[in-house]
């Protein structure tokens, strides 16, 4: 399995959201704007290393993601006739102002173009260097470069054949189908998870012994995500008790059982793919967050036992691996 060993890399990260509905926003704030480039047009200025617009690209496109149950964080996903791309807005409650189906207009100058995990967006330059690029926090920053126009009917999913999957996957980031609104039909449970849990998240999350990865099994997690409590109540089952502390092939920290009550005091909610494949087994990871609403949510007996469903979401691509958003459990339908 390359997700652990593509994950050590990456600095995955766990967040929470503050949701609280703050009313209707007014129509009045919306604009009508003339896009000058496509979303499939921006994608090809990225060359490998962020790119920061200095000339004045406006794109537009209907949202189609929310963040209402908390498994979408400080973004936004905007999708026009040529793609989709995630704006990094950061702020909390967005679908209390932006609603689906609503056109959003980004005036690019001075915003960054940048790659995570195979995932291109938009959003501020990174002082820190660390990542491609930030969230785009300040309220003024906000204000004068994404601009809600009218509002409208929301986007329909657009069901992909398992070949258009498995050629976006190997195409790589700028696949017109990432970030795009869709439907996978057919899925089959794979009876595996990935999980990259630290010892303490306040200390290095790069160290080897820091880290554990349950994967390659189903772990006993058959939730979509867990909370802190399940984190808990997982860990106090007993079911992880073997597994080893470590990056891969450095698996010379002890297991869980030596170091339970160091996990226990700074558990955390942790984010989980659970494993599905396509019909012809093409690999598909549906991600949820810790703190969605419906983390400790169970996977329904008739998937756990093999059932098909059909999922609807956002598609992602995390290093050549296919991922999935739900929006929320409405998502997810058993044949």
């Amino acid at each position: 399995m390359t997700v652990a060993v593509l994950c050590m890399a990456a600095g995955c990260q766990e967040w929470e959201p503050v949701i609280g509905n703050q009313g209707e926003p007014s129509d009045a704030a919306t604009v009508t704007m003339t896009p000058n480039m496509t979303i499939a047009q921006v994608k090809e200025l990225y060359k490998g290393t962020p790119y920061h617009f200095e000339k004045d690209i406006v794109i537009g496109g209907k949202i189609i993601s929310s963040d209402i149950s908390g498994n979408v964080y400080r973004s936004l996903y905007i999708q026009d006739e040529t793609g989709a791309i995630e704006v990094k807005i950061g702020s909390t409650g967005l679908y209390n102002d932006y609603k689906l189906g609503q056109m959003l207009y980004v005036k690019c100058e001075g915003l960054t173009l940048g790659n995570y995990g195979g995932m291109l967006q938009i959003g501020y330059e990174d002082p820190t260097g660390e990542y491609e690029t930030a969230y785009i926090d300040v309220k003024r920053i906000i204000d004068s470069h994404i601009f809600k126009g009218a509002k409208g009917t929301p986007v329909a999913p657009e069901e992909l054949s398992e070949d258009v999957v498995a050629a976006a996957v190997k195409g790589g980031y700028k696949s017109p189908v990432f970030g795009k609104y869709v439907t996978l039909k057919g899925l089959t449970y794979a009876n595996e998870i990935f999980v990259l849990v630290y010892l303490d998240s306040n200390a290095n999350k790069k160290a080897s012994g820091n880290r554990l990865f349950l994967s390659d099994q189903q772990w006993g997690i058959d939730t979509w995500a867990m909370s802190q409590n399940k984190f808990v109540e997982y860990l106090d089952s007993g079911v992880w008790d073997l597994a080893k502390i470590g990056n891969s092939g450095d698996y010379n920290y002890g297991t869980v059982a030596d170091h339970k009550e160091e996990f226990r005091r700074n558990a955390s909610a942790y984010s989980v793919s659970q494993y599905f494949k396509m019909p012809g087994g093409t690999e598909v990871q549906i991600r949820s967050s810790g703190y969605a609403k419906f983390s400790d949510t169970r996977l329904d007996q008739a998937i756990l036992d093999g059932g098909k469903i059909d999922v609807t979401g956002i598609l992602t691509n995390y290093e050549g691996a296919a991922q999935f958003t739900l929006i929320d459990l409405d998502g997810v339908r058993l044949q």
